[in-house]
């Protein structure tokens, strides 16, 4: 079993490459203590905001919970002038991401794995 904050070092990585700090994108870690997602990813695009919302699940298996969380995440982020461009579950190679709806990404870190009985 892995911890999520020992993943974070690698999503940011995988997530600078997907986001690209020179198209404007910027990561930000938040304080997951305060009811947040892991990271928000961000950039100002012709008066308005596009974010992706990406949650950490170091579990080996997606459950209704996990989504029905990120759903919320991403409806509390949602304001005024802000667009949801992403959802985004991240999860260790080999986790069981069966039920993911086709509106959610899976982001699959190579740094951990689950073993699979």
């Amino acid at each position: 079993m892995h911890r999520a904050i020992d993943l974070y070092p690698y999503v940011k990585a995988n997530l600078r490459k997907r986001y690209p700090y020179d198209d404007g994108w910027i990561i930000r870690k938040l304080d997951r203590e305060k009811n947040n997602p892991d990271f928000v990813v961000d950039r100002r695009r012709k008066g308005f905001i596009e974010r992706a919302v990406v949650e950490v699940v170091p579990d080996c298996k997606i459950t209704e919970e996990h989504i029905k969380k990120l759903y919320e995440f991403a409806e509390k982020l949602k304001e005024e002038g802000v667009e949801i461009v992403s959802k985004m579950l991240v999860v260790c190679r080999g986790s069981n991401t069966d039920i993911v709806p086709e509106d959610i990404e899976v982001m699959v870190l190579r740094s951990c794995e689950c073993n699979q009985t």
